[in-house]
């Protein structure tokens, strides 16, 4: 599933994002895959596995394609 980074609390190491389901899916620094948390950026399109309670794991960044 794809969404969108709505808020990263860098601080805390969470972020919040909307899947292409319209619900929001939460996640934790741990769950960033590809790049480093501190790198992404709210508005940024994302690939996602959704979890239990409406968490996001395996969180990586979409890439344009050439």
């Amino acid at each position: 599933m794809t969404g969108t980074i709505t808020e990263l609390q860098r601080d805390r190491g969470v972020g919040t994002l909307l899947g292409e389901d319209s619900k929001s899916y939460t996640f934790r620094r741990s769950d960033v895959r590809d790049v480093w948390f501190h790198n992404l950026t709210e508005g940024a399109t994302v690939a996602f596995e959704p979890g239990k309670n409406l968490s996001a794991t395996r969180v990586r960044p979409v890439r344009a394609s050439a």
